[in-house]
């Protein structure tokens, strides 16, 4: 559903890389009023990012902010959530309603999940959009609402237009500053930032009077690790962690989740191979990791020749090239001197 968030809620970690590039280019669009499409992968911290943007903009931060999760509103009450509805509009309406556009003017609003909408709850949220101006249902009197808006997605809109499932006009109209919020896998930079600003929450949680070291090769497999779930799955890992680390004022490796400590180390009774359980797992991460873990291997063996390393592998140099620099990229190598 909704929920209203005071500018100072939460905390961001920009640290050096793409996320503080981001941030750096967001900031030339957080004082105006121009609608920003947020894209990601689900758990990157885009709702983070348009507090961000509330709190940065010199007027609206004194403003009311409201969160609107359309995926999780039933489609039939979706339209009453977001323009509100007036006694005797549908069955069960008995009072008005105030819809969260109203609720946020003078403020900013922020749209998740846009692509869960309904084409008619689309075309109205364009007339909204359009006219600034929204009407409850079961009215006939439209109210002006002064509101910024943010939208975010975790799909590709544009692919979704190309599939006739979002309007063409709608994508154009949020479409204003587009920018994409990059996966946990390729902010390596941040990772060990992202770890200590979780660690400080679950200290707090926890009542505990510093918060934990985490021993270098479990910080090496926190940086190893492909991270599907994004920054959602980071925390938890490490909430995780402070739990089994009982007393310790250390984290070691065997305190995080199987996940992430059989990816930096292999599952012994395993010979080497993934072994699937009725828990599942990551496909994404465990070919990541088994690329990973063979181009290590070979560069190794080969004594850092990349060539011999790639013949190793039977790959073309210029493929092993390609492979090593996007698991780079990527951050979950870290950069090889001499590519």
């Amino acid at each position: 559903m909704s929920h209203d968030v005071t500018p100072n809620e939460g905390e961001m970690v920009i640290g050096s890389g793409r996320m503080a590039a981001l941030i750096s280019r967001l900031g030339k669009v957080a004082g105006l009023d121009t609608t920003v499409l947020l894209s990601g992968e689900s758990g990157t911290g885009k709702e983070i990012v348009a507090r961000w943007l509330h709190a940065n903009h010199p007027l609206r931060r004194t403003g009311p902010m409201v969160c609107v999760h359309c995926g999780a509103i039933p489609e039939t009450l979706l339209e009453s959530e977001l323009f509100g509805h007036v006694r005797g509009a549908f069955s069960g309406a008995e009072r008005d309603r105030v819809g969260v556009f109203e609720q946020a003017d003078g403020g900013t609003l922020l749209l998740d999940e846009i692509s869960t909408m309904t084409p008619q709850a689309q075309v109205r949220l364009l007339r909204a959009l359009q006219e600034r101006r929204v009407t409850r249902l079961g009215s006939t009197r439209s109210r002006p609402v002064d509101v910024r808006v943010v939208v975010a997605s975790n799909r590709n809109l544009k692919q979704m237009v190309d599939e006739g499932t979002f309007r063409l006009d709608l994508y154009y109209r949020i479409n204003g500053f587009p920018a994409e919020l990059p996966p946990l896998r390729r902010r390596g930079d941040d990772i060990a930032l992202l770890a200590e600003l979780f660690g400080r929450r679950a200290m707090k949680r926890m009542g505990l009077d510093a918060p934990k070291r985490i021993r270098p090769e479990a910080l090496n497999a926190l940086n190893g690790y492909a991270w599907p779930g994004n920054v959602r799955e980071l925390e938890n890992a490490i909430e995780h962690a402070y739990i089994l680390s009982d007393d310790r004022d250390e984290i070691e490796l065997r305190d995080f989740p199987g996940d992430i400590a059989g990816a930096a180390a292999g599952d012994p009774h395993t010979d080497g191979r993934v072994q699937l359980t009725e828990k599942g797992l990551s496909f994404r991460t465990a070919v990541t990791n088994l690329e990973r873990d063979l181009i290590l291997q070979s560069l190794r063996l080969s004594g850092g020749n990349k060539a011999r390393a790639a013949a190793l592998l039977d790959l073309k140099r210029t493929t092993f090239l390609e492979k090593l620099h996007r698991l780079e990229a990527d951050g979950v190598l870290q950069t090889v001197a001499g590519t």
